[in-house]
């Protein structure tokens, strides 16, 4: 065998050994609003888990842009004094169709939704979503995601929504590539149009190894948020975070989280 085949399969071969597989996926969340000396501590309780294992990209929290397995979530939050939770799945047939539900309750507020979708192949697909909030009509999305991969696991996806009336959508877009030395970075950036009323979002993320990164975003109405997450093993993160408003100094909110993926 001649070294040009030797090196690659060494690449390749590398890259299979140092990605991680994961099931579970769970967060503890605090978060604590102060505005104008008002303060109020939220918590949240997030868990996914996928019926098959998931492959990492490189750092321990990025995966494919489509991840077409079948899953189901559930989460828990305590906020002003008030409880909501979610519970959610998705299913991925193998001829291709995707069918999902989910059902949302904050107080005495109730959403629930319906979905179909198809796999047209592992970088594209489409679904039609049936959103139905208490107390009113049932309004229907469309949604289309693409992912344009690139050299080795780096990748550009796209993601368009609108609804049956034309009145909203949204574009949003990610970049995920690697810069070499376990050194990884990911672009993100959203615009939407709600009846005319457009808004924008961008945020970045640097790798300084698989396990630490930092983060940043900003948007249209100036509000900002800055992250740090290190992962201290292959199964535990902590993530930190303060949030706050370019135009209005007394909005600040601190969070703390506690990952776990297994």
């Amino acid at each position: 065998m001649t070294l040009k085949y030797i090196l690659p399969a060494i690449a390749l071969t590398a890259t299979a050994v140092s990605a991680e597989e994961y099931q579970l996926f769970t967060e503890l969340q605090a978060e604590h609003l102060r505005v104008s000396g008002d303060n109020e501590t939220t918590w949240s309780l997030n868990g996914s888990y996928f019926f098959d294992k998931i492959q990492t990209l490189g750092p321990l929290d990025q995966f494919k842009y489509i991840l077409n397995v079948s899953n189901v979530s559930a989460s828990f939050a305590r906020a002003f004094d008030e409880n909501s939770y979610g519970i959610g799945g998705e299913y991925f047939a193998e001829n291709g169709l995707v069918f999902s539900a989910g059902h949302y309750r904050y107080d005495d507020y109730d959403v629930s939704s319906v979905g179909l979708g198809y796999l047209i192949s592992e970088n594209f697909i489409v679904r039609a979503v049936a959103v139905k909030p208490e107390g009113d009509d049932t309004n229907f999305q469309f949604l289309a995601s693409y992912n344009h991969q690139l050299q080795g696991n780096d990748y550009l996806g796209f993601t368009a929504t609108v609804d049956d009336e034309f009145d909203f959508f949204t574009i949003s877009s990610k970049y995920f590539a690697s810069l070499g030395g376990d050194r990884f970075i990911t672009i993100g950036a959203t615009i939407a149009d709600n009846d005319g009323d457009t808004s924008w979002g961008a945020s970045a993320d640097y790798y300084f190894s698989k396990l630490t990164s930092v983060g940043v975003s900003y948007d249209k109405e100036d509000s900002y948020r800055l992250d740090a997450k290190h992962f201290f093993n292959q199964n535990w993160a902590l993530e930190a975070g303060f949030a706050s408003n370019a135009d209005n100094s007394d909005l600040k909110v601190y969070s703390l989280s506690i990952i776990g993926q297994f």
